[in-house]
């Protein structure tokens, strides 16, 4: 059996700047979020965050890691 350790959340603001051709998209990254923060909350955060840019904010991504460890058998 496989055992889940380590986990952690990241939340990604991807924005675009200009129009077109002439625009630019770029992304921010806030790493070591509680992975057990809702999607709700997570959107919330970036919603409130990206409205302190200047920047259009083009998509909120949450982005979960945990590492994956084969537990011992039981004795």
């Amino acid at each position: 059996m496989a055992t889940r350790s380590k986990a952690t959340s990241r939340l990604i603001l991807k924005f675009t700047e200009g129009d077109g051709a002439e625009g630019k998209a770029y992304q921010r990254s806030f790493n070591h979020f509680n992975p057990a923060l809702t999607d709700e909350q997570i959107y919330q955060l970036g919603s409130a965050l990206g409205a302190l840019q200047t920047a259009h904010v083009a998509g909120i991504v949450r982005q979960d890691t945990a590492a994956i460890e084969a537990s011992s058998p039981a004795a």
